[in-house]
């Protein structure tokens, strides 16, 4: 039911944290992967080192989410590599600011929504289509424990995912009859760069598992499982959600 034989998956911003994670995952289940970074050299390094871990079919790009030209050719190279795409997950995004509501300027605004989730609706709109043709597909958003509660220090990072999990429940019943899934994943604290601020300091690092009933901040692995369920036969049919990966920390 987890096999991905024969399956291609495109993963963006996948040479680190979540995104290569759930690389690996996917090519261990026997995906063949298109992968992202922000420069070619660095996708190149990470591709090299899952092809000596696994021996898995791999094409690397580079894409930058927040420019719109790098990301229509990233589509266009990423559909070509192998002639199709069956799940694309979808784990790029910029850097939103930090701040009280109330400091955010238009520009903030503008500039959250376009990294956020202009240039994964566009990945959407350019391989979705060959999805539709062939009857079969899965799209993956990454989305945020912060789209579900509201937060004094990321209110536009919020803002921003809150608006992926509608889009995910608005492309389940557009998509839906040409038996595509689409789903969203909603992390807490993950160990990654990303979100160093909440582990890097010990005293910060012991506040926020203080809020986590399974006493631990996530792993990259912990996400990366849930994406191949849904990405595989044996999640295909969970459709329209928004799925929490936060250790009980949402409850």
């Amino acid at each position: 039911m987890f096999d991905l034989s024969g399956k291609v998956a495109v993963v963006t911003a996948s040479t680190k944290g979540m995104g290569l994670a759930i690389a690996r995952a996917l090519g261990s289940a026997g995906a063949k992967l298109v992968i992202s970074g922000r420069s070619q050299e660095t996708a190149d390094a990470v591709a090299a080192q899952l092809r000596q871990e696994s021996g898995v079919e791999i094409v690397p790009l580079a894409c930058d989410i927040t420019d719109p030209a790098s990301v229509q050719r990233f589509a266009t190279d990423a559909l070509n590599a192998f002639g199709r795409v069956d799940a694309l997950v979808l784990n790029a995004a910029g850097n939103p600011p930090a701040g009280s509501m109330l400091g955010q300027t238009a520009e903030d605004f503008e500039r959250t929504m376009r990294d956020g989730v202009r240039g994964s609706l566009a990945l959407v709109l350019a391989l979705a289509p060959q999805m539709i043709e062939r009857k079969y597909g899965s799209i993956v958003f990454m989305s945020s424990r912060a789209a579900k509660r509201g937060t004094g220090v990321l209110g536009l990072y919020g803002m921003s995912k809150a608006a992926i999990d509608q889009m995910v429940r608005n492309l389940a019943i557009e998509l839906g009859p040409s038996n595509i899934n689409v789903n969203s994943i909603n992390p807490g604290a993950v160990r990654t760069d990303f979100s160093r601020m909440l582990w890097a300091d010990p005293a910060r690092e012991k506040m926020v598992v203080s809020t986590i009933p399974m006493g631990r901040i996530a792993e990259p692995e912990d996400v990366a499982g849930l994406a191949l369920l849904l990405v595989s036969n044996a999640g295909h049919y969970i459709n329209g959600q928004n799925i929490s990966v936060d250790g009980g920390n949402t409850a």
